[in-house]
């Protein structure tokens, strides 16, 4: 069981103290859920485990949520006109699920990087996303670490026991369909690792409830302008087509990085074109395809605006351009 020697929160942006950890960049916080205490502190504050605290809030869609210059369906984000999303405070880990993370929990890396040696000069395997997974991956990513740090895990798949070995559904073609693993339910009680939903990434990646409150909502995370995205991503203008470490460009104003670019990420809603008043914070309850967001590293300009929903995924596809990172809800 890995353990905090301390723990340490910034309150109100201020770093009060460091301590010594024992914990890799976005570890987990250790002990069992009995103990767990949610931190003190003000959103965009940043916890030592690399988790950023996301005050709760409610957004009135509408126009201005849109990616300029799009019409497209997929192009419009979740906070469409006549919708009305409230969400509760969450941690989100303020960088994309590394390589070396992974192979923490699951043993393996299955990233096609890591397969064919390519990495930027200068940058480590250990620290680029993990890629090539599909949802299922994810999900079990997350209830392992959760049982592995004593926390409760936020998803119940019938018949499948996360504290052992566990064969994740790996087919590629969305016809191959896994009754079982599809009927997959979320407890958003509890206090262990999940994916986002697509309403909680959105909300993140434009800055909370004072990014989403403004006249004009930033196009991508951290900018609306996008001559100076290269300043906030890797796309194809910048990536030389392949992935690079987190946290190597500039954060958005929460302190989240990478949410436009590098890869794209696994959110736990079912894609759906509508989206109104009685759509949940978590989406439709059943669909064919899951939602990714963010951007590939060789994906242009408007595909790594953050309204931008990927549209064509099956829980079961991988790519080498496909990871995710993980939230926590804030009990």
């Amino acid at each position: 069981m890995k353990k905090n020697l301390f723990s340490v929160w910034c309150r109100g942006g201020v770093l009060v103290a460091c301590a010594l950890s024992l914990l890799i960049s976005c570890g987990g916080g250790g002990g069992s859920s009995d103990d767990y205490e949610a931190p003190v502190a003000e959103s965009g504050s940043t916890t030592t485990d690399g988790f950023v605290l996301v005050s709760g809030g409610t957004v009135t869609g509408g126009d201005k949520f849109i990616l300029s210059g799009y019409t497209e369906s997929n192009a419009k984000g979740v906070f469409v006109a006549g919708r009305t999303v409230t969400l509760s405070s969450f941690y989100m880990c303020d960088h994309e699920v590394t390589q070396a993370e992974y192979q923490e929990v699951m043993g393996t890396n299955p990233s096609i990087s890591a397969l064919y040696g390519e990495v930027a000069t200068g940058e480590t395997l250990s620290k680029l996303p993990v890629e090539y997974l599909n949802w299922f991956h994810a999900i079990t990513y997350c209830n392992k670490r959760s049982l592995m740090e004593g926390l409760e895990p936020c998803y119940t798949v019938s018949g499948v026991d996360f504290s052992g070995s566990v064969t994740v559904p790996d087919v590629t073609v969305q016809e191959n369909e896994n009754a079982t693993w599809d009927a997959v339910t979320c407890n958003f009680s509890a206090n262990g690792y999940r994916l986002p939903t697509e309403a909680e990434w959105e909300f993140a990646a434009r800055g909370g409830a004072d990014g989403c409150a403004v006249a004009n909502p930033n196009d991508y995370a951290g900018t609306d302008d996008s001559e100076s995205l290269g300043n906030y991503a890797w796309y194809d203008s910048n990536s030389d087509s392949m992935t690079h470490e987190v946290k190597k460009k500039t954060a958005n104003s929460l302190g989240l990085y990478d949410m436009s670019g590098n890869v794209r990420e696994w959110c736990w809603d079912w894609y759906s074109d509508t989206l109104n008043s009685t759509t949940p914070f978590s989406g439709v309850s059943s669909g064919s395809n899951r939602v990714l967001r963010g951007g590939y590293s060789w994906d242009s300009v408007s595909y790594c605006s953050v309204a931008f929903r990927y549209d064509d995924y099956s829980p079961y596809y991988k790519a080498s351009g496909i990871g995710f990172r993980v939230v926590r809800t804030a009990n």
